[in-house]
Formats: C-alpha cells, sequence, structure tokens
C-alpha cells in the first residue's frame, strides 16, 4: 500500500466519518453533508451508522485529543463560512502534513513491516499559501457578531509563520463601528511584535505557527474551553516576550493572558498551528462576551 493510499485509509476516511457526525449535528441535511465531503449521500448514511465514538477512536491513534479537536473546530468554521474549497483545501494539506513530517511512518510500518526503512514522504512539497489562510483567518473573524469587542487599544493582527517570516495585515486590524477593518493584504513583516513573540514560542513549540493578539477580556469564561494561563506584569515588548515564553517551557496553551505594565496595555495572546486555527479559537473568546 502506497503512503497516499495509507493516509486515505488511516485518516481521510474516518476523518469524513466524524465530520459526517458533526455536520448532521450542527443540523445539516445528509444530502448537503455530501456535497460537502464530496461523497454521496448513501455514503453519509454509511458514515453515520456507526457511533462518532468509532471515528475518535481510529483518528485518536494518529493525532492527539487537542489536536483533532483544533482540526474540527477550523473545518466547521470553513463550511460555516460557506468556503467548501477552503476546507477542502485545509483538510488536504493537513494530511499531506501528517505524510510529509514522517508522523504516519510508525503505523505504516507496524501494518506493513517491510518498509522498516522507508522515507518516501519526505518527497512530498506542500504550498502552504501562508497569505491566503491568513485572509481567511480574518474572514471567519469578520463574519463573527462579538470579535469587535476583542480589539484592543492598540489595535489587533494575526500572524503566520511562513519560512520563518511573520505574514499578517499591514496597519493591523481595526473597527470601525462594529465592523473588523483591514487597509489591505496580508503581507510579510507586518508586524514585528507579534512575530518576534512567535518565533519564540516556535522555537520550543515548532507545531506552534500563528498568534494574534486581543483585549484581556473572557479570561474566566474562556478557562473552561481553552488551554489559558496568565503572566504580568510586563513593563515592555521583551519582558513580554519573556514572560509569555517561559510559559511555554512548561506546556502549550492557546492563549496567553498578559496583564501588562508600565504603559504597556493588558492583552491577551492567542496561539494556534495555523491562522484558521487561531481564528476559530477567537471566536469562541468572543462567544463568551455576551
Amino acid at each position: 500500500m502506497i503512503p497516499v493510499e495509507f493516509v486515505v485509509e488511516v485518516f481521510i476516511a474516518p476523518l469524513k466519518g466524524l465530520l459526517a457526525h458533526e455536520l448532521a449535528e450542527m443540523g445539516y441535511s445528509q444530502s448537503k453533508i455530501g456535497q460537502l465531503l464530496g461523497i454521496s449521500q448513501p455514503a453519509v448514511s454509511a458514515y453515520l451508522k456507526n457511533p462518532k465514538t468509532y471515528y475518535e477512536e481510529k483518528l485518536l491513534k494518529i493525532i492527539d485529543r487537542r489536536e483533532l479537536g483544533r482540526l474540527i473546530r477550523s473545518t466547521k468554521s470553513l463550511v460555516e463560512l460557506g468556503s467548501v474549497e477552503e476546507a477542502l483545501r485545509y483538510l488536504n494539506n493537513y494530511a499531506l502534513t501528517l505524510l510529509s513530517t514522517l508522523r504516519l511512518c510508525r503505523l505504516h510500518r507496524v501494518m506493513h513491516p517491510m518498509l522498516q526503512s522507508c522515507e518516501i514522504c519526505k518527497d512530498i512539497h506542500i504550498y502552504t499559501e501562508v497569505v491566503k489562510r491568513v485572509e481567511t483567518a480574518f474572514e471567519i473573524l469578520r463574519r463573527c457578531n462579538n470579535c469587535y469587542k476583542l480589539v484592543p487599544k492598540v489595535l489587533m493582527n494575526i500572524i503566520e509563520l511562513d519560512l520563518g517570516v511573520g505574514v499578517g495585515f499591514p496597519g493591523r486590524i481595526y473597527v470601525e463601528g462594529t465592523q473588523l477593518m483591514v487597509r489591505g493584504k496580508p503581507k510579510p513583516g507586518a508586524s514585528r511584535f507579534l512575530t518576534a513573540l512567535l518565533q519564540e514560542v516556535n522555537k520550543i513549540h515548532g507545531e506552534i505557527k500563528a498568534v494574534a493578539n486581543i483585549a484581556y477580556v473572557a479570561k474566566e469564561c474562556i478557562k473552561n474551553k481553552l488551554n489559558v494561563a496568565e503572566v504580568g506584569p510586563s513593563n515592555s515588548e521583551e519582558e513580554i516576550i519573556s514572560n509569555v515564553v517561559s510559559v511555554f517551557r512548561r506546556e502549550v496553551f492557546d492563549v496567553i493572558y498578559d496583564s501588562g505594565g508600565r504603559g504597556i496595555e493588558p492583552n491577551a495572546y492567542v496561539f494556534g498551528i495555523d491562522a484558521i486555527d487561531v481564528a476559530t479559537k477567537i471566536v469562541e473568546i468572543a462567544n463568551c462576551i455576551s
């Protein structure tokens, strides 16, 4: 079995089964689910006959529960955005990344012992389209009812690393009325501070490639939904970076609340595997605000 067949069997197929359940719980018809997943209505029906846990157990052999939760949350947000192409692109790149980073090799070798020295998947090259992902992340935030309330006085930005360089919005994300706005397309070098912060965290946890800053709100509510830490006081940008990095040395966090300091506004920093992951977490925080 060649690697692309293997990833379909052990990852794509159970992922479609889990997504079929998730979309059905969101109220989508079997016909619509089939259109979204690129399968027939009878195939959707067959997926739904197995319990949701059946697919979760299969996927948890590949990725951990937190990563699975991020993947499902981001995919559902893209579906709700009406961006089927982006959802499919996201899932396709995710599956290819599992192959190209050799994360499936151990399981593949267990099932096919003759492949003990195989590293075929190192040849896979993925066109990541970071700029497009940052744009899509902003669109998720723009359509969020309460996200404008999360923009701090210093304004907001969302940054994703592309070959080590931060890509974000020049002039940051600002508010007009209740609408999030930007002044142009994402570009490299849009936020020196957030990029520096992200680069330092990425050195410790290579999977963390995106960050956004938001207002210091909804801390108690979001603790029940995401992994949260608190730092501060921080009296300079350098001290913010030092304080945030210190907690990431213990474990991975979704949100770091920094209490600020002399001349430094309190902010929260939302981290994720990519810009879309960060945007979906911000939407969860916004849902905590009445």
